[in-house]
């Protein structure tokens, strides 16, 4: 009666202990549920790197413009005022004495470059080609940050899952007790019958408490990433689910080719390489200038000394300029020494490298999605495997509850067979999560999301 009393308090500690943690978790929880669209909705509005890549994409298209193109004609202002007093004593001087010398003088000065070769609209295009490059680093941004939400999210709901499984198998331990317990009290049970049950809620429960610290994790990981500020807690309400749909193998390597991120970046480098190329010819083409200017000027000139013919001081005298000036240049390099050649004979063989460097990484790329896909369905296979085996786990643990009540087999063998459930139905759940997350892989490589 003591080993009952004993047992049935242990199981009511652990009892409250689950109780407690539960509880405390969904009243916490229970303030909103995050659903994986609104996780994705959360971390496309806090993530810092999208909204940098908005201030950069502001910025490439404000600096697109005719002017920093070069194509806009430059004036500008010049004033000056300019006072000086000079005393000269030098005797072969025209001018002995002090005298002061001052101007106030304004130009006009502009200046127009109104050919190059055709340089005004190579410099437009690397202006725009920019903008794109930016939205590109956004829309690339954006994409990694998918794939990651999914997949943190989706570890949550597995981690949750897990939870759930090993839950049920201390509900199974706890039944098998609570029997062995009333067996106990008709004496058809033994001392070791019950500590074995013992043992195993024990065990039961030190798992839950480790998957509980896993569910945690999981939840820090995802908060962070959609950048969540404070102790957030939300209620992960979704369960893991998927449709084992085949693979067009050849829809996904043409989507691979048009959409992947990687392809992109590199055909923007290479669309920059081939402006620079156009750059290095346009070099050999003459430059025309057309330059003005437009300048007034006034000037005052006092000598303090007396007029030696009059006797009366020197009068202060103004004196004033107008000054214009139009002219047209032609420059034109005629030899170089062949710098412009060598420089468009690099500028091609570049084009050639970004060439070769792209069918390198459309091989690579093929290769992973090949790797990808085959992976994709040999879990395929897995999961209809994993649904044999927990079935058969099932019908076993229900053969073996039958055969233990009426003693043909030992507690040990019972919980055997109940670790074979466990195993069964967690790998039901791992083979569901891998192929979630490998279809997920496949999206992004591909670079666009519901491809499968």
């Amino acid at each position: 009666m003591q080993i009952y009393k004993n047992i049935k308090t242990l199981f009511s500690t652990i009892k409250i202990f689950l109780l407690l943690t539960f509880g405390f978790s969904l009243t916490m929880d229970a303030q909103e549920v995050l659903t994986l669209e609104k996780a994705i909705s959360i971390g496309l509005e806090n993530n810092f790197s999208i909204k940098i890549d908005e201030k950069n994409i502001a910025i490439a298209e404000n600096n697109n413009t005719w002017a920093n193109a070069g194509k806009t004609p430059v004036i500008d202002l010049a004033v000056g005022f300019n006072n000086s007093i000079t005393r000269d004593n030098n005797p072969a001087s025209f001018l002995r004495g002090t005298f002061y010398n001052g101007g106030l003088s304004a130009a006009l000065n502009g200046a127009w470059e109104i050919y190059n070769g055709g340089r005004f609209r190579i410099n437009k295009d690397q202006l725009e080609l920019n903008i794109d490059q930016q939205r590109l680093n956004q829309q690339a941004g954006i994409h990694d940050l998918l794939r990651i939400v999914y997949q943190q999210y989706n570890t949550v709901i597995f981690q949750q899952e897990q939870l759930g499984v090993l839950k049920q198998v201390l509900e199974l331990s706890r039944d098998r007790l609570e029997y062995e317990l009333v067996k106990k009290e008709f004496g058809q049970s033994n001392a070791y019958n019950l500590t074995q049950f013992e043992s195993s809620i024990i065990s039961d429960s030190t798992s839950i408490v480790r998957q509980l610290n896993a569910i945690e994790t999981a939840k820090r990981n995802l908060y962070q990433t959609l950048n969540v500020a404070g102790w957030q807690n939300y209620r992960f309400t979704q369960t893991l689910a998927v449709r084992p749909t085949p693979i067009d193998e050849a829809k996904l390597k043409d989507l691979l080719s048009e959409e992947n991120y990687t392809l992109k970046s590199l055909d923007m480098i290479a669309r920059l390489n081939q402006l620079n190329t156009a750059l290095a010819k346009v070099a050999r083409k003459p430059s025309i200038s057309l330059s003005a200017s437009l300048g007034f000027s006034e000037n005052a000139f006092k000598f303090f000394s007396d007029d030696p013919n009059t006797g009366d001081p020197f009068p202060l005298i103004f004196s004033n300029r107008l000054t214009g000036s139009l002219g047209v240049n032609l420059n034109y390099n005629l030899y170089d020494g062949g710098q412009r050649k060598t420089a468009i004979q690099s500028a091609k063989m570049q084009e050639e490298v970004d060439q070769l460097t792209r069918l390198e990484a459309r091989a690579e790329l093929t290769n992973q999605l090949d790797l990808l896909i085959a992976n994709y369905n040999n879990q395929r296979d897995l999961l209809e495997l994993s649904d044999t085996q927990i079935e058969l786990a099932r019908r076993n643990l229900t053969i073996t509850e039958e055969r233990f009540k009426s003693g043909q087999l030992t507690s040990l063998d019972f919980r055997n067979v109940q670790i074979q459930f466990l195993n069964a139905s967690l790998n039901k759940v791992t083979a569901i999560y891998d192929l979630l997350l490998t279809r997920n892989e496949v999206d992004w490589l591909v670079g666009r999301f519901g491809s499968i």
